[in-house]
């Protein structure tokens, strides 16, 4: 249920919702509690319930509405971040990367002028070689930082495109399995941080894995919708490499699948691959829809 049904269901609740009541207690009054109890006990029944009542409608209405201010407040952030990523990806398009694409022009010059001394030469194909790889990897922080821009063409299709785009950087094939009906039930808040934790998942098998193989499938699980990135790479032992500054990105993943009441988990072994799953909750209908803490990172 999006935020105008939503609204709309809490207008109609508000405004009917009292009046209902009011019209049911008077017929259970009139037809039941006189006929059955005095008059003087009919007045504190109806009072003690009418005041219950009051209160519980209370309680929910103010309860749904915080609730709402809460996740626009959140997806309001989260707009804002996608807005702050575009900017520097802006930046580092107009800067980093030409400034690369010039650095690899002058070490193809600097290889023609070292024909006659091996030493420079291989000094300068080494230059050569970082340059690519810084280069190929800042063109793919490009497309991560403007990859959550692209959720307006809708979730799986821009989960096709990463999947695709990892492919191409590092030439193997993904084995993927979208959910089937690709359906969305969750928030447009989740689909943005359910997108950064696949992003640094599959960037972690670049960088990392060396891995041969990859497995990505989703699956419905009752009410929860699990999100399995599997690889057969090198792997690693998971308590040490927390602790790395480098594995950073695995705290700040499990930070994004709480705030939108989710569950991250990360299986690996030295030799044995890698596993990384996220479990996010389905979104319930109504106003408790169990979003978690509204926490939003760029």
């Amino acid at each position: 249920m999006d935020d105008r049904a939503r609204y709309l269901w809490l207008k109609i609740l508000t405004i009917l919702g009292p009046t209902i009541f009011v019209a049911g207690g008077e017929l259970v009054r009139t037809y039941y509690l006189s006929s059955h109890f005095s008059p003087a006990l009919v007045s504190v029944i109806t009072v003690v319930t009418t005041l219950i009542g009051a209160i519980l409608f209370s309680w929910y209405v103010f309860r749904a509405m915080e609730r709402l201010e809460t996740e626009r407040r959140a997806y309001k952030e989260a707009v804002l971040s996608l807005r702050e990523r575009e900017r520097i990806a802006r930046e580092m398009h107009d800067g980093v990367a030409q400034n690369l694409a010039v650095l690899k022009m002058e070490a193809y010059k600097l290889k023609d002028l070292s024909q006659g001394n091996q030493e420079v030469r291989e000094e300068v194909e080494t230059i050569d070689k970082l340059i690519n790889q810084t280069y190929l990897e800042v063109r793919q922080t490009l497309y991560d930082l403007r990859a959550s821009r692209r959720l307006h063409e809708g979730f799986w299709p821009t989960i096709q495109r990463q999947v695709e785009e990892f492919e191409r950087q590092t030439g193997l094939a993904v084995e993927f399995s979208p959910l089937d009906p690709p359906a969305e039930p969750w928030s447009e808040l989740a689909s943005v941080q359910i997108l950064r934790i696949i992003q640094e998942a599959l960037a972690n098998v670049r960088k990392h894995a060396s891995a041969r193989r990859v497995e990505f499938s989703c699956a419905r699980q009752g009410r929860t919708v699990e999100f399995v990135i599997r690889d057969d790479g090198q792997g690693f032992a998971v308590g040490d490499m927390e602790l790395k500054a480098h594995h950073y990105g695995l705290s700040v993943m499990k930070e994004r699948a709480e705030a939108i009441g989710g569950r991250l988990s990360v299986e690996s072994q030295p030799g044995q691959g890698t596993t990384v799953a996220l479990i996010v909750p389905v979104a319930e209908r109504g106003f408790d829809s169990g979003k978690g803490k509204a926490h939003v990172g760029g």
